[in-house]
């Protein structure tokens, strides 16, 4: 009951109303500090995008021996590409695919060509912490001379989606 009649007694006092003699004394809180809450820092994602050397090999088998052929081949690429995030994140991201190649040919050899898409999954960083994860993909084409065994070394140029880690 006490904490009422204190209660009113505050409220009488901010309007300016009189108070009775025996009003208990009236006691106003006092604030207390508390420490501001931090901010997080804001993840960012977004495109990004690079140029890998991929390399590769194939055997090609022609289909006849001597005379005009057909020959054709499959082949595992493989390859590394460094790419930058939209903060500065950095990171290298394996790169893969297999193509199957295939064309004419005489006498045991001729072009043969075909392409495929590579992907590749990896991990930035920034300030030596992981920052985020990265998927790209790209095609490559292949168009080039084969003589029972094809080797292959082509650019490519990859891009997709950089996701930051939710900020810590």
């Amino acid at each position: 009951m006490t904490n009422i009649i204190a209660a009113a007694a505050l409220v009488a006092s901010q309007i300016g109303a009189p108070l009775p003699a025996d009003a208990p004394a009236v006691v106003v809180p006092v604030a207390e500090a508390k420490p501001a809450a931090t901010v997080a820092k804001i993840a960012s994602s977004g495109y990004v995008s690079g140029s890998a050397f991929m390399s590769g090999s194939a055997f090609m088998s022609c289909s006849v021996r001597t005379g005009s052929g057909w020959m054709n081949g499959t082949a595992y690429l493989n390859g590394q590409v460094t790419v930058t995030g939209p903060n500065g994140e950095r990171g290298s991201v394996p790169l893969s695919g297999w193509v199957h190649l295939s064309g004419s040919c005489r006498d045991g050899a001729g072009y043969v060509s075909g392409s495929t898409t590579v992907d590749g999954y990896g991990v930035l960083y920034r300030d030596g912490k992981r920052a985020g994860s990265v998927r790209l993909s790209g095609t490559v084409y292949v168009h080039q001379y084969a003589s029972g065994h094809v080797w292959i070394n082509q650019y490519a140029s990859v891009s997709g989606y950089y996701t930051a880690d939710p900020a810590n």
